[in-house]
C-alpha cells in the first residue's frame, strides 16, 4: 500500500497519521498542487489510496488544481479506491461528488465538541469558515449545531470536517499562520480523537 497525499499548507500536514503509516510500513507520497506540483498528470489506476488534507483556500475558488483534486476523486470512486478527507479535503469529495459547499455565518476555529451518530461526544480542532451539505448516499459520522462535520461514502470514502490528525505543536502552528493565535491544548484532549482516526485509517487502508 502506498499513499498519495494531497497538503495545501506547510502548518497542515499529516501529524499522527505519518507515525501510523510508518507503523503500518505504508509508504505516503506528499504532493503541494497549490505549490504547482502537476497533480493532472497522475493516473488513478497507480494510486492505492488517496489523503487530501486542509488549506485556507475555499472549494469553490477558481483554481485549475482544485478541479484536478475532484476529477482525481471522482475517478477513484469509480476504482473503488480509498479516499480520505480532512478539513478542505471532505469539502473536496463533497463537491467532487455532486453535494454543496456554503459559507457559515460564522467559522468553527479551535477546540470543539461533536456528536457521533451513537451519541457520544468527541473533542475535536476545528479550522473551517465553510460547511458541506449532505452528499447523497453518504452515511452521517458526525455533527454538531452548526454543520453536518463527518461522513462515510460507498465504505471506501470518508470526510472530516474537523482535524483529528492534529498534535498540540500542530494547532499552535496553524493558528500562528493566520495570526489567530491559540490556546495551548493539552496531548490528553486529542488522545480519543487519535484512536477514532485510526480505526478510519485502519479500515480504508488495511
Amino acid at each position: 500500500m502506498k499513499l498519495t497525499v494531497m497538503q495545501h499548507a506547510d502548518a497542515e500536514d499529516l501529524g499522527v497519521i505519518k507515525e501510523w503509516a510508518a507503523d503500518q510500513g505504508i509508504e505516503t507520497v506528499t504532493y503541494r498542487p497549490d505549490q504547482g506540483d502537476p497533480i493532472a498528470q497522475l493516473n488513478p489506476a497507480d494510486i492505492d489510496g488517496l489523503i487530501v488534507l486542509g488549506g485556507p483556500m475555499s472549494v469553490n475558488d477558481d483554481l485549475d488544481w482544485l478541479a484536478a483534486e475532484r476529477i482525481l476523486i471522482r475517478s477513484l470512486n469509480k476504482l473503488n479506491r480509498p479516499v480520505l478527507g480532512i478539513c478542505l479535503g471532505a469539502q473536496q469529495i463533497t463537491k467532487a461528488l455532486g453535494a454543496n459547499v456554503y459559507r457559515m455565518p460564522k467559522p468553527e476555529e479551535g477546540v470543539g465538541t461533536v456528536k457521533g451518530t451513537d451519541g457520544t461526544l468527541l473533542n475535536v480542532f476545528h479550522w473551517h469558515g465553510e460547511a458541506m451539505s449532505r452528499l447523497p448516499g453518504s452515511q452521517i459520522l458526525y455533527e454538531n449545531e452548526h454543520a453536518l462535520q463527518g461522513f462515510a461514502y460507498h465504505e471506501r470514502i470518508v470526510g472530516l470536517q474537523f482535524h483529528l490528525e492534529v498534535t498540540p505543536a500542530m494547532i499552535a502552528a496553524i493558528g500562528a499562520a493566520a495570526d489567530k493565535p491559540q490556546a495551548p491544548v493539552n496531548e490528553a484532549l486529542l488522545k480519543p480523537g487519535h484512536q477514532v482516526l485510526t480505526a478510519i485509517l485502519e479500515r480504508l487502508f488495511k
